[in-house]
């Protein structure tokens, strides 16, 4: 088992509408939120002039504090791959980032193994390294809701919806803190509980592609045997670049918040950062707009409702910076590691 990968590329493909469903239904979910839900609240052309209105010297700060926020993402998985080189933490990055954007989700998780062993990285480093990022990237995400109402308790802001996300997030966090339990002290919880992953992977990305299949019982016993060690040694690198790619990715949205002329609390925005922050957690839901109505809503209703249009080109300018911007430098990304993995023989690198 040790010698096998547990991601595997191969096999045959889906009918072609079974491939093309998860796009046409994101495209459904977009036109519904853009065409109809979106207009509900605010004047396109009122946001496109509040756009229009951000000065050179606002835009050059806010491309900066852009590029800056991609940094620790890189951080991440050197600290899941000891000894990878920056700028392989970069390409990584940058490729699993555009794939976590395809319909129905699981091709970053490919791409991350098959990253790692074409740089000579074991299948066994490759599969805890894959679990330990997604570890490093997750759990910040859960933690935000929680800060944040402490932040609004401490102001004296009160938010039911804050307060009910907080909840959900120590709750995520107490079920991943049983489930790695189970994990560690029970075989037959790792079998099950891969197999069941492992049919519910293999029927969403059946609906878009076949040659994709994901052995999470497999990766269940490896990530025990391997992956809670490797978070054990690695954690105190890989959380705190966790949580400051989620803080700089916050100080985007602040930037932009402020761009546009809108005087709000910082712990307001943040507050509304940490409900999209839990949203973007569940990969379905990033599917562009979903994001943006979660952040317009939360901004709009601590704002009584005043400044939508402001609120949205905001909204706009941020997800352009952080969900948009890296997309073509995935696809670069990519092409450019096609290009090596053709040239050059895998290197080892210590796992």
């Amino acid at each position: 088992m040790e010698d096998q990968a547990a991601f595997e590329l191969g096999g045959a493909k889906e009918p072609l509408w079974k491939r093309l469903l998860p796009i046409l239904l994101s495209l459904g979910i977009v036109v519904f939120i853009f065409g109809w839900l979106l207009p509900q609240y605010i004047d396109y052309d009122a946001v496109f002039r509040s756009i229009g209105k951000i000065e050179l010297s606002e835009w050059a700060l806010l491309l900066l504090v852009a590029v800056l926020r991609m940094i620790p993402e890189a951080w991440i998985y050197q600290a899941a791959l000891p000894g990878l080189r920056f700028s392989r933490g970069l390409t990584t990055f940058f490729v699993t980032a555009t794939l976590n954007n395809i319909p129905p989700g699981g091709l970053d998780l490919v791409a991350r193994y098959q990253m790692a062993r074409s740089w000579g990285i074991s299948p066994i480093g490759a599969s805890t390294a894959t679990v330990a990022t997604w570890f490093f990237v997750s759990f910040p995400r859960l933690v935000l809701p929680v800060i944040a109402v402490g932040l609004l308790t401490f102001r004296q802001i009160r938010d039911d919806t804050l307060d009910a996300l907080a909840l959900i997030g120590i709750v995520a966090t107490v079920v991943l803190a049983v489930g790695v339990t189970l994990i560690m002290r029970s075989d037959r919880f790792v079998t099950g509980a891969g197999r069941l992953l492992t049919r519910l992977t293999d029927f969403v990305l059946g609906l878009f592609r076949k040659d994709v299949e994901i052995n999470f019982e497999e990766l269940a016993f490896k990530f025990r045997d391997e992956g809670l060690e490797l978070v054990r040694q690695r954690w105190r690198y890989g959380f705190p670049a966790g949580m400051l790619a989620v803080f700089a990715q916050f100080l985007v949205l602040l930037v932009a918040v402020r761009a546009v002329g809108l005087e709000v609390d910082w712990i307001v925005v943040f507050g509304a950062f940490a409900l999209v922050a839990i949203v973007q957690a569940i990969p379905i839901f990033n599917i562009p707009g979903i994001a943006e109505a979660v952040l317009i809503t939360a901004l709009s209703a601590a704002l009584g409702g005043e400044g939508n249009d402001q609120i949205a080109a905001a909204v706009f300018v941020f997800r352009i910076l952080t969900w948009l911007l890296p997309i073509p430098l995935g696809g670069i990304a990519f092409s450019r590691w096609r290009s090596w993995v053709k040239e050059n023989p895998p290197e080892e690198v210590p796992a």
